[in-house]
């Protein structure tokens, strides 16, 4: 994994021991060991990572589309042996657009997880009120019932890992989790893609999970500084500071880019015309931009003080949702 070898003490997958044999290439994993050192040594523990499980259905072979839990994907490598009806692991990226890089698809071997329906993604058309929001494109998961792993606020713009039972176009949430990078050790090496990029690059944003900040110590491999924007895929190493990710060595790992990235920047300056603290968003410019625990905030800024301030934004979109990475003072020179 990453260019590294490990002797395996076990695989789990949802709290069960899987066989190592489960684990194929292009799999997303997580590997630890019993050390707490960042980079596992000695025999690790290897824990599946998927992006989506479920049953896949709509397979066409000749344009590598199918569907799995109502999420429309592509893979030109999809394994011919795979058929609709199986239960597979999908792990994948994500895209600008919302949706997913598919990396692999995997057909269970274990019998006894059939049944589990997992989504991870970005949360858009995110409704308070009715208790639901969207994932990928157009998948609806409906969180009424679903408890919310260690009381996160839901807000667009988040990756979150989602679990419970489909039923007809809907996801109906037994657990949904705010996926994050808070809790990673120093040396953990992080693989993904580069999904926001400060203008001055002294901070970027990688999978939707997390920020790190770029220092003049930060080493580059397979590439430079300039390199670092979105879309790019890269392998980050980093130690944590002061409550913050700090990016201590970035290596390329994809020359390949979704020209996409390119269009999905926006940059909006205005008067703050009014807040929403229900939704956590204020309109700009006739816009409405929705904030998260991601979001930077500059110039003394907050979100109880933005209406009336003239300020700019730094967003992204997803499923026509603004969402606001970095906020500062439009006069500001930050």
């Amino acid at each position: 994994m990453n260019g590294y070898t490990y002797p395996v003490a076990n695989v789990s997958y949802a709290g069960q021991n899987v066989e190592l044999t489960d684990v194929k290439p292009n799999m997303l994993v997580s590997v630890s060991s019993a050390n707490g050192l960042g980079r596992a040594v000695g025999d690790v523990q290897v824990t599946l990572e998927p992006t989506i499980t479920g049953v896949i259905s709509n397979i066409d072979s000749s344009t590598g589309t199918f569907t799995v839990n109502g999420v429309d994907l592509t893979f030109s490598s999809l394994p011919a042996h795979i058929q609709d009806g199986d239960w597979v692991m999908v792990s994948a990226l994500p895209t600008a657009a919302g949706g997913y890089q598919v990396l692999s698809v995997v057909e269970f071997a274990d019998s006894s997880l059939h049944g589990f329906y997992e989504v991870e993604g970005v949360v858009s058309n995110l409704d308070t009120n009715n208790q639901t929001f969207t994932l990928g494109t157009s998948l609806s998961v409906d969180y009424a019932n679903a408890f919310i792993e260690n009381g996160a606020m839901l807000s667009n713009g988040l990756w979150v890992e989602v679990t419970g039972e489909f039923t007809a176009s809907t996801l109906n949430a037994t657990n949904v989790e705010v996926e994050d990078y808070d809790d990673i050790n120093d040396g953990t090496e992080v693989e993904g893609l580069v999904t926001w990029v400060a203008n001055d690059q002294s901070l970027f944003e990688l999978n939707y999970r997390g920020r790190f900040i770029v220092t003049n110590g930060t080493r580059f491999e397979d590439g430079f500084k300039a390199l670092l924007k979105q879309g790019a895929r890269v392998e980050v190493t980093s130690r944590r500071s002061g409550g913050s990710n700090i990016a201590t060595e970035v290596e390329f790992e994809d020359e390949r880019y979704d020209n996409d990235w390119a269009d999905n920047d926006r940059d909006i300056e205005g008067v703050v015309q009014s807040t929403d603290v229900s939704t956590q968003s204020f309109v700009v410019c006739g816009v409405t931009v929705y904030t998260n625990h991601n979001t930077r905030y500059e110039d003394g800024l907050s979100f109880d003080t933005l209406n009336g301030k003239r300020i700019e934004v730094e967003a992204y979109v997803v499923n026509s949702d603004y969402i606001a990475s970095e906020i500062g003072a439009e006069d500001s020179d930050d």
